[in-house]
């Protein structure tokens, strides 16, 4: 099975309330975006090749897929609800996994699923690895199953700045 890169994102900053008050409607702020754009940076010194990018259904997160496709020009690009807050890892796992060998896949979601899905795909477990997983930060991970049938390598995390 040939390994993939597999990059996981917690959308940027965002505002604290919606003008519908509704959590979901919540949109990246203008320091969120200038912070992205500078994480950005950073990734594409790192050679990062996407083929797909996928965010959770939530305007933050669609935003900040948004800032990413438009620096790293992914292959594909969708929305899955499996990454909206209070995802299953082994659920998520399992879908990654059908995607075709070889292609890295860039996930943005939110906290704590980032902290959890790190954990579970480095050790198992998704409080084995804690990490402070702050919003724009990426993490990278290589593997050519996630758990339950293998695990992954930590490549690169990156905070935001």
């Amino acid at each position: 099975m040939a390994e993939r890169r597999i990059y996981l994102v917690r959308h940027g900053v965002a505002e604290d309330i919606a003008p519908s008050g509704r959590d979901v409607d919540r949109r990246l702020t203008e320091d969120g975006r200038r912070r992205l754009e500078r994480t950005l940076e950073r990734t594409r010194r790192l050679d990062v090749s996407i083929d797909l990018l996928v965010s959770s259904p939530r305007v933050r997160a669609v935003q900040t897929a948004d800032v990413l496709a438009a620096g790293l020009s992914p292959v594909r690009r969708e929305i899955w609800s499996d990454l909206d807050c209070g995802v299953d890892q082994l659920a998520l796992s399992a879908r990654i996994d059908a995607e075709p060998p070889g292609r890295s896949v860039m996930l943005v979601g939110h906290q704590p699923d980032c902290s959890a899905l790190l954990s579970y795909w480095l050790c198992g477990r998704p409080t084995a690895f804690p990490s402070k997983f702050r919003k724009g930060a990426i993490a990278c991970v290589q593997a050519d199953a996630l758990p339950p049938a293998g695990r992954a390598t930590l490549e690169f995390f990156l905070p935001p700045l």
